[in-house]
């Protein structure tokens, strides 16, 4: 057998670039909602009336209803009572390892065509959930298909629907027309980007026994080896109505591209916090371009291209009966043109040495590192470190305001060096002449930047 999703044909290619340049260049024109057929084992699928995408869950909580990543190694899973319908058993949903990951779990489910000819109406669904006690549902999942066959080509129809009553009528919640915008293929993505929005299923919130139908359709033998569509990663989440999880991505971040690499510790570092977790809390970074992070707190990442890319941060805490989960989005601006460089300028008299650090530029900078140095007479000797720190974020048109002890000791001509380096935007050393008088610094000539 072939593998699946992994065949490269020079036709599709093509297409899929002359597709991207098209979209590129104008709107996208609205696809039509329509199923490419009727359902043989749920004729009574109501496609006029389906649930919009959510609001944007920044800095949202909620408790985990169902959670589904199909380690379990079983087609329809067994640790929960899932159900399987299918209208060709030989290429129906199964257990696929061969797909690389970018979820945090593997195997994932996985339908192809291949070789078999027969019409294909597959569905997986879930077990009964009840929402009595819940007035917000969401639903996310990872899914991971071809751009071509799908949404240009519509050879395959993939569709989530929601049923309450036991799977006798069901109402279309989200289908490939949400996605909106033109994607890689075999590349997986998260459903809650990338408009950070989780799918809406709070019109069904209060009910006592709702099933969520996974549906692939297929009645076309076109492309036959990329007519493949899989799914991981499944989670059904309620508002939470206990202690609160909350977390915070930090951001947005603005990043020049060469400061990926002349930063020590070199890429793009996030700055990540967690309220009401515990040392059990599990971190899951997505960077928005195809890759993930599980490291808390303070990832660092590289990222090949510019661009603007939604980054959303998800944690969750197991040590509860019910497992709490939360999510905050920000963005990363990956620019090349180098910006306007931070200034800084040295108040002429004060206590001790007193400055401004100033951000003239367009883009905030980030955890800037400034050090000030001294030394001594006109051979500059002795020198020392007599102050350091760190601004978390000098917002862009504002400045910050940076000084040394209000007493060192020395007395007499000194030189001084004041350097500012953001983590994001290039830094700047500045050097001064001036005179120390008992705890009075004065300043008397820069003598440059360097």
């Amino acid at each position: 057998m072939k593998e699946l999703g992994k065949k490269e044909n020079v036709m599709k290619n093509i297409c899929t670039l002359l597709l991207a340049a098209i979209l590129f260049g104008s709107s996208f024109l609205p696809i039509t909602n329509t199923a490419l057929g009727t359902s043989k084992l749920y004729s009574n699928l109501n496609t006029s009336s389906y649930e919009s995408m959510g609001s944007p869950t920044s800095d949202s909580s909620f408790e985990v209803i169902l959670s589904e990543n199909f380690t379990d190694g079983n087609m329809p899973p067994t640790d929960q009572p899932w159900e399987l319908k299918q209208t060709n058993p030989s290429e129906t949903w199964h257990i696929d390892n061969s797909i690389p990951q970018y979820p945090v779990s593997k195997p994932s489910a996985t339908v192809h065509r291949g070789a078999n000819t027969a019409l294909q109406d597959e569905w997986l669904i879930t077990p009964s959930l009840n929402l009595s006690k819940y007035t917000k549902v969401y639903l996310k999942f990872y899914w991971y298909t071809c751009y071509y066959v799908t949404v240009y080509k519509r050879y395959v129809e993939l569709n989530v629907s929601v049923s309450t009553d036991g799977g006798a009528n069901w109402t279309n919640a989200w289908s490939f027309d949400d996605v909106g915008e033109f994607f890689h293929d075999w590349t997986w993505y998260d459903s809650i980007l990338p408009n950070n929005n989780l799918i809406d299923l709070s019109s069904y919130a209060g009910e006592s026994d709702v099933k969520i139908g996974i549906q692939y359709y297929s009645n076309s033998t076109a492309q036959p080896d990329e007519q493949m569509f899989s799914i991981d990663d499944i989670l059904v989440l309620g508002n939470l109505t206990g202690d609160k999880l909350s977390c915070d991505a930090g951001g947005p971040y603005d990043w020049w591209w060469p400061m990926q690499y002349d930063y020590f510790p070199a890429g793009v570092r996030f700055h990540g916090n967690l309220t009401n977790g515990t040392l059990r809390t599990q971190w899951l970074w997505n960077f928005g371009d195809g890759n993930t992070s599980t490291i808390p707190y303070y990832p660092i990442y590289f990222y090949d291209e510019v661009g603007i890319f939604n980054v959303t941060l998800m944690v969750k805490d197991n040590t509860t009966t019910t497992p709490r989960i939360a999510f905050s989005h920000t963005t990363v601006n990956l620019f090349l043109l180098k910006p306007p460089e931070i200034d800084i300028t040295a108040q002429p008299i004060s206590l001790g040495i007193k400055a401004e650090i100033n951000n003239g530029g367009e883009y905030n900078a980030s955890f800037v590192n400034w050090t000030m140095k001294i030394s001594w007479g006109p051979l500059q000797i002795f020198g020392k470190t007599v102050a350091n720190g760190t601004c978390e974020n000098i917002v862009a048109g504002t400045s910050e305001t940076i000084r040394s002890p209000l007493y060192f000791f020395g007395f007499g001509r000194m030189h001084f060096i004041i350097s500012a380096y953001p983590e994001n935007l290039p830094g700047i050393i500045k050097h001064y002449n001036g005179l120390k008088l008992g705890p009075l610094v004065l300043v008397l000539k820069e003598t440059g930047i360097q």
